[in-house]
């Protein structure tokens, strides 16, 4: 009867060579290999040297479960970055209402117009007399004419009033005030763009690297579920304890957690994205969208500003403090005095209600209002605007601070991000082939399932953030492109 050693033996050769669905880091390319690099040729007389035999990987059984299966595709997709563009300024809330703020200041700029403009007005009434008396009716050459007055008892009558303003410094002056609104609401509106942008490229990159995490994670539950089957067959030959067991177990179950969790991610960075684009349905992303262009196709619809001053949300802060100081002026122009001139135009069915005894009259005339005291409304509105200019000038001076210390820090996070990037590599580097030796020396004998957990716990952090930290160096050097940008959707 063979012993037990020669059973597992024979069982951890056989794994070797059978089994094949491994996920650890592929092995070097042979020599014959196109794709790599040629190598020095021998000398003809040189005799040729025996290749030196590699450790041979494992490769695990193939591992069938429902967890492994990627999430479905969003309905919605999103193909290019120009249907992102145009998604977002179609239905985009937050460019509606930056839109819808220009709309605004321009009816209140025609608003604060029609004060300074002449006004006509017309009139028209018809009047009916219900109780009467007795009084004279007419005179004549022949005598007094008595009967029930009033005669006719229904008048009609008619009428134009014109009013032109001569003199109305606040008026006037409330329309500069009000072409200046206009003005800082179309910068709003600049600003809006460069944030929902900014948005909308954040999104895109969220979704492709939690898809990418998702993928990750289902690498790592495939490779626990292997080990855990490993570990199942080890104990069942007498190689392996039930701590072991357990332990392969927990770690498969840890991996299942993760699944669950990188595919929520997926769930609500698709979500994000739909909202980004201004719709309640989730969007995905096609693959051949690519992420590491996106900034060259941001670069279409932006353009860098070399000073921080110059961007748009500064310039409307800019604005509304000349508009601020404005509105304190045009509380010290209503202390002065209006001139208008008048003019009526009347016709009416009784001639002898009037001054010329005719059906028609025409007024000419002036008029001078001087509001000499209003119960100290315009003092508190001068103390209101004042305050309003503090403010202004306050939220100038904050989105001036914060326009360059966040050129500065998007600037920073690219070289940050850069120099990340090159160290996880080299600790995904190091955890691959830790994790690759590890498997050998488990299937070997020469390892425990201690060190074979922990080596592909090891591998899985670093290919997760190894993924997360490529996709912050893109999101790094978006976000550096659109900090100091003027946009136009």
């Amino acid at each position: 009867m063979p012993s037990s050693r020669s059973i597992l033996t024979c069982f951890a050769l056989s794994l070797v060579a059978v089994s094949a669905s491994a996920q650890p880091a592929p092995a070097p390319k042979p020599a014959t290999d196109p794709k790599a690099p040629a190598a020095a040729k021998p000398a003809a007389d040189a005799p040729a040297e025996p290749p030196a035999e590699a450790p041979l990987e494992p490769k695990l059984p193939d591992i069938d479960d429902p967890m492994l299966k990627p999430l479905p595709p969003s309905k919605n997709m999103l193909r290019s970055w120009q249907e992102a563009v145009r998604l977002a300024k179609t239905q985009s809330s937050e460019l509606g209402m930056a839109s819808a703020q220009i709309d605004l200041a321009v009816g209140q700029e025609r608003a604060a117009l029609a004060r300074a403009l002449p006004t006509l007005t017309g009139t028209g009434g018809v009047t009916r007399h219900l109780l009467f008396g007795e009084g004279v009716t007419e005179f004549s050459a022949t005598g007094v004419k008595t009967g029930k007055i009033p005669d006719p008892s229904t008048t009609w009558n008619a009428g134009l009033a014109l009013r032109v303003p001569v003199f109305a410094p606040q008026a006037w002056h409330d329309h500069g005030t009000a072409k200046r609104g206009k003005g800082a609401a179309r910068l709003s509106q600049a600003d809006a763009q460069r944030q929902v942008l900014a948005q909308t490229a954040n999104a895109i990159v969220s979704v492709v690297t939690a898809e990418r995490v998702a993928e990750i994670s289902r690498v790592s539950l495939k490779s626990a579920l292997s080990t855990l089957d490993l570990n199942q067959r080890r104990a069942k030959l007498g190689a392996a304890s039930a701590v072991d067991v357990l332990r392969a177990e927990q770690e498969a179950t840890l991996t299942r957690a993760q699944v669950v969790q990188a595919d929520e991610g997926v769930l609500r960075a698709r979500e994000s994205l739909g909202l980004a684009l201004g719709s309640s349905e989730a969007y995905g992303v096609l693959p051949n969208i690519r992420v590491d262009s996106l900034a060259n196709d941001a670069r279409s619809v932006c353009r860098p500003v070399a000073d921080p001053d110059t961007r748009a949300d500064v310039r409307a802060a800019r604005a509304r403090v000349e508009i601020a100081e404005r509105n304190v002026k045009s509380t010290d122009y209503a202390f002065a005095p209006t001139v208008d001139l008048l003019s009526n135009l009347g016709w009416t069915s009784n001639e002898r209600a009037t001054a010329n005894q005719e059906h028609v009259t025409w007024t000419i005339g002036g008029l001078l209002t001087w509001q000499l005291y209003d119960g100290g409304l315009r003092y508190g509105t001068r103390a209101t605007n004042q305050a309003q200019k503090r403010i202004a000038e306050e939220q100038l001076t904050q989105s001036r601070r914060l326009a360059r210390v966040e050129g500065n820090q998007a600037q920073r996070a690219v070289e940050v991000a850069v120099r990340n990037l090159a160290v996880v590599g080299k600790s995904r580097q190091l955890a691959t082939e830790g994790a690759r030796l590890a498997r050998i020396a488990f299937v070997s004998g020469h390892g425990n399932s201690f060190d074979l957990i922990d080596a592909d716990r090891r591998l899985r952090s670093a290919e997760l953030d190894l993924a997360v930290k490529e996709f912050e160096l893109i999101r790094a050097q978006i976000a550096a492109l659109l900090a100091l940008s003027s946009c136009e959707v």
